[in-house]
């Protein structure tokens, strides 16, 4: 099954995380690390599971790379299972902390791929509104480096477990089976 992280960063914070998170689903699950800027929207249907690694850039707009990713979507039907990981600051942008991950996220299902992997709690995060939040859990990881970077570590692992757990099912939904 080919398998993918794709992520998009203005900072370089969204890449740091990506490759922890890389690092904590190995051996058991494997992902080709790929820059959003290197592919376009009909790149996507290139891999049978996703993880999108976006931040929520100004005041909740998409990052660049992503944004034009997005920007194609609606002339692509996708056939992938997607999951995502978001970056935000939930002090300084309380009411659209993660938004861009709920958006992206959003559009993705909208064209066809398949979700509801690895959603997260939203107990631990101090926010008043967020795009990212479905039937009250986060639409993946969330992590705020600004203002809870002591946190990022723990999250990811227990994030990298829930994934783990749901990789069979994931693995069997295409069609292959866990090696």
């Amino acid at each position: 099954m080919k398998a993918a992280l794709i992520y998009g960063s203005c900072t370089g914070r969204t890449w740091h995380v990506a490759e922890i998170v890389l690092e904590a689903l190995k051996p058991e699950i494997e992902l080709e690390f790929v820059d959003v800027n290197k592919v376009g929207a009909s790149d996507l249907n290139n891999w049978d599971f996703l993880v999108c690694a976006i931040p929520t850039w100004d005041v909740g707009e998409l990052e660049y790379g992503w944004s034009d990713v997005y920007d194609d979507l609606d002339d692509v039907d996708l056939s992938c299972s997607v999951t995502m990981i978001g970056v935000g600051d939930q002090c300084s942008y309380a009411d659209t902390y993660q938004d861009a991950m709920g958006i992206l996220y959003k559009k993705l299902l909208e064209r066809g791929a398949t979700g509801g992997i690895a959603f997260t709690p939203t107990d631990t995060h101090e926010f008043e509104e967020s795009l990212a939040v479905i039937d009250g859990e986060f639409c993946g990881l969330a992590i705020d480096e600004d203002t809870q970077d002591h946190l990022t570590e723990s999250r990811i692992a227990d994030w990298a477990q829930s994934l783990k757990g749901a990789w069979p099912d994931i693995v069997a939904r295409h069609g292959q089976s866990v090696g």
